[in-house]
């Protein structure tokens, strides 16, 4: 492991240009899975986990990719099976992506609260079996970008001397004003693993749409500068679809947390309500310049069409329980649930039905996939393919 993070080294261009040639070949998420109704909850436990044991956002974002793209090939039938992947998705993710010392090791795993409060252990056994699984069906590659990948390297340009306020003024200290900016970017980067519709952009566009949607809740100006378009090679145009979405989000975000103290405040006897203080009230946010047809080739009208649909389906988005449907809080109270394509209130233009396919390809089964008592009900993964 290189002593200093790559995006501070010399050969930081040439590592971002090699990231950016591999995430072409990442292969399309299709959005298949019958269970992406529970996919909030999931991520939601492997935050939690990644958390507790400290792990880079790098392995975190990995093991959601991983999960994500597994399910989407393969059926699972039961929640331990799910729950098997899930865990082992983190543990091959912060073997790849971490310090040696941050792996966690199965016993930790198995007595956090989180899953333990689920009646869920995994064996060292059935934890190897579901490990070679994984690394068989992804052919052994785990060289997979997301967006932890690209985001610390554009947060270098993501403050300069010349920036300026909403309101002309120059900023005081560009160095507060840097760090505040990449609190909000890391916090939008965990906004873009509640919801699979980020995957319909590339992993640099959504780390690049994370720096200008901070910038601008921020309220600098300009929103995109010349150094950032520099570094990532993209114009504000590029990424102006990704920002709305995560405005969007960040918006509900805001007036979850606002009805949640007001709730809380409603309870105590005797309380009077008291005024809702924030830091700053940013105006509406203005209007992003729009693409030209020749800049955006890549992002047409799916895409757009999709950010509409997804924009109208948050307006009334309420939280719940994934796993079991009830009314309930999600399990990561830090977000409010965003809901799924799949329970998407308007109906999807007919141009991003036919991009989505749903069910236009046949989906393996892992019991046809790896024998009929792999995953048998009594003990899972007893034997199968990999006693070799």
């Amino acid at each position: 492991m290189m002593d200093e993070p790559w995006w501070e080294g010399r050969v930081a261009s040439d590592v971002h240009c090699t990231l950016r040639e591999k995430e072409l070949k990442l292969p399309t998420f299709r959005a298949h899975s019958p269970l992406l109704k529970s996919r909030r909850f999931f991520v939601d436990i492997l935050t939690l986990l990644s958390s507790h044991c400290q792990l880079c956002p790098a392995a975190r974002h990995l093991a959601v990719y991983l999960l994500d793209h597994f399910l989407d090939r393969y059926n699972i039938t039961t929640s331990k099976q799910l729950y098997a992947v899930a865990v082992s998705c983190l543990l091959i993710a912060s073997k790849f992506e971490d310090r040696e010392d941050h792996v966690p090791k199965l016993e930790q795993i198995n007595s956090t609260r989180i899953l333990s409060s689920q009646n869920f252990s995994l064996t060292k056994k059935e934890l190897l079996s579901t490990e070679l699984l994984l690394l068989e069906a992804f052919g052994w590659n785990l060289c997979l970008p997301t967006p932890a990948h690209f985001l610390d390297y554009y947060l270098l340009a993501s403050v300069s001397q010349k920036d300026h306020h909403f309101h002309s003024w120059p900023t005081t200290c560009p160095r507060k004003t840097k760090e505040c900016l990449k609190e909000y970017a890391h916090y939008f980067l965990e906004v873009t693993l509640q919801d699979h519709i980020f995957y319909k952009f590339q992993p640099s566009v959504v780390a690049a749409a994370c720096v200008g949607a901070s910038r601008i809740c921020l309220q600098l100006s300009p929103y995109w500068t010349r150094d950032l378009q520099r570094i990532s090679n993209y114009s504000l145009e590029h990424l102006s679809t990704c920002i709305e979405i995560l405005l969007v989000a960040y918006d509900n975000i805001l007036k979850d947390a606002v009805a949640v103290k007001s709730q809380a405040l409603a309870m105590v006897p005797g309380t009077p309500p008291a005024p809702t203080q924030v830091l700053f009230q940013p105006p509406a946010y203005p209007g992003l310049s729009q693409p030209t047809a020749m800049a955006l080739a890549q992002f047409q009208t799916p895409v757009q069409d999709l950010c509409v649909a997804y924009r109208d389906s948050l307006q009334a988005h309420h939280s719940g329980t994934l796993l079991s449907g009830g009314s309930g809080s999600s399990l990561h109270a830090l977000y409010p649930t965003l809901q799924p394509l799949d329970v998407c209130p308007m109906p999807l233009p007919a141009s991003l039905s036919m991009h989505m396919a749903i069910a236009a390809e046949p989906r393996h089964c892992l019991a046809a996939t790896y024998g009929s008592g792999y995953f048998s009900g009594s003990h899972a993964f007893p034997a199968g393919c990999f006693d070799r």
